[in-house]
C-alpha cells in the first residue's frame, strides 16, 4: 500500500510541477511579466523540494497503466487563455491528489504545504488571466461603438459611455485615413483607459498593434483571423462579426476571442447587411463558450425585448452616439441588462 501511495505522490508532484512550468513560461515569454513568472517559479521549486525522496524512489513509469490514456481535447489549445486554464486545472488537480496522498502517509506538514500551494495557484491563475483583455471581456455587458459618422465628438462620447458603464469601446471611423484614424484612436484609447474601459480598434490591425490596443474587431471580408493574430500578438483580443450560426461556429474554431452577432435590427451603419433578428441569438446559445455581443439597431426598447435571449451582452452605436447625455444613456442600457436587485 505505501509503495502505491508513494507512486501516487510522485506522479502528481511531477504533473503539478510540469503545469507550473507552463504557467511560468506564459508569464515569462508571452506576458513579459517578471513578477508572475517569479511566483510560478517559486511555487515550482517549493513543490519539487517538498516531495520526499521515497516518492521518487518508488517511481515505476514502465508499470504505470495511465501513461497511454489521453483525454479528448488534450492536444487542442486555440489561445493562451486556453493554455493557462488547462494547466492551472492540471496543477490544481495534481496538487489536491498529492495532498490526499500525503494524508494517507500520515505526513500532515506536507499535506498542509500542498494545501497552501493550491490556494496560491488560484491567485496565480487569476493574475495571469487578468492580463488578457479576452478574459476581461467576460465581465463586459455593454460594448459601445463610437462611430464618427454618428458623432462629431468621438473622444467625449467614449469617455462618457465609459463613465456610464460601458466596459469596452470600439472606435469606428470608415471615413478617415490610416494616419488620421491612428491619431484619433490614441485619444480615444486614453479616454477609455482613464475610465477603466477596454479600447477596441475597428478593422485597422496595424493601428491596434502600434497602440497596444486591448482588442481589434474585423469583419467576414477582412484579414483572416490567423493573419490578424500574427500582427497583433497573443494578448490583443480579436473580435469577428458573425451573421449566421455557421460563421459563429467557424469563428470559435479559428480562435477568436469574442463575437459580434447581427445585425439584430435595421441599422444605418450596416444598411447592406440583412437583419438576422434575435433568432440568431437562439441559434448560437448552445455552443458559445466565449463573450458575444448582439449588435445592430439596438436601443433601450429593443434591448428590453431581446435581453432574456442574449448569450452575453450587447453592442450599441446610435443610441449612445446620438444621445443628448451619452453617460446617462449607457447607464440606462446597462441597467436593463444588469438590473439592481436592491434598487
Amino acid at each position: 500500500m505505501s509503495t502505491a501511495v508513494w507512486r501516487l505522490l510522485d506522479a502528481n508532484g511531477n504533473r503539478a510541477a510540469e503545469g507550473l512550468r507552463v504557467l511560468e513560461d506564459v508569464a515569462r515569454f508571452i506576458l513579459d511579466d517578471a513578477r508572475l513568472a517569479g511566483l510560478a517559479k517559486a511555487m515550482r521549486h517549493e513543490l519539487r523540494q517538498a516531495i520526499p525522496a521515497a516518492a521518487v524512489q518508488a517511481r515505476d513509469t514502465g508499470g504505470d497503466v495511465g501513461t497511454s490514456v489521453k483525454a479528448a481535447g488534450e492536444m487542442e489549445r486555440d489561445r493562451p487563455l486556453d493554455l493557462i486554464r488547462a494547466n492551472a486545472a492540471r496543477v490544481a488537480e495534481a496538487v489536491r491528489a498529492a495532498e490526499e496522498a500525503a494524508k494517507l502517509l500520515g505526513n500532515a506538514s506536507l499535506a498542509g504545504l500542498l494545501e497552501q500551494l493550491r490556494y496560491r495557484l488560484y491567485q496565480l491563475e487569476s493574475g495571469l488571466l487578468a492580463r488578457f483583455p479576452a478574459w476581461q471581456l467576460l465581465r463586459v455587458r455593454l460594448y459601445a461603438l463610437v462611430d464618427t459618422s454618428l458623432t462629431a465628438d468621438p473622444v467625449g462620447v467614449a469617455a462618457a459611455v465609459a463613465r456610464g458603464g460601458a466596459g469596452a469601446v470600439q472606435l469606428r471611423a470608415k471615413n478617415l485615413s490610416g494616419r488620421a484614424y491612428r491619431e484619433l484612436a490614441a485619444r480615444v484609447q486614453e479616454a477609455c483607459r482613464n475610465h477603466h474601459a477596454l479600447f477596441i480598434v475597428n478593422d485597422q490591425v496595424a493601428v491596434a498593434r502600434a497602440l497596444g490596443a486591448d482588442g481589434v474587431h474585423v469583419g467576414q471580408d477582412d484579414l483572416l483571423v490567423a493573419d490578424v493574430r500574427a500582427v497583433v500578438g497573443p494578448q490583443c483580443a480579436i473580435g469577428l462579426s458573425c451573421h449566421t450560426s455557421e460563421q459563429a461556429r467557424k469563428a470559435l474554431e479559428l480562435g477568436v476571442d469574442y463575437l459580434g452577432l447581427g445585425p439584430m435590427f435595421a441599422t444605418t451603419t450596416k444598411p447592406h447587411e440583412p437583419c438576422r433578428g434575435p433568432e440568431l441569438l437562439d441559434a448560437v446559445r448552445g455552443f458559445l463558450d466565449r463573450p458575444s455581443f448582439a449588435i445592430g439597431g439596438i436601443d433601450a426598447a429593443r434591448l428590453r425585448e431581446i435581453g432574456p435571449r442574449l448569450p452575453h451582452g450587447a453592442a450599441v452605436a446610435g443610441a449612445l452616439c446620438r444621445a443628448a447625455d451619452p453617460e446617462r444613456a449607457a447607464a440606462e442600457l446597462l441597467a436593463i441588462m444588469v438590473p439592481d436587485e436592491f434598487g
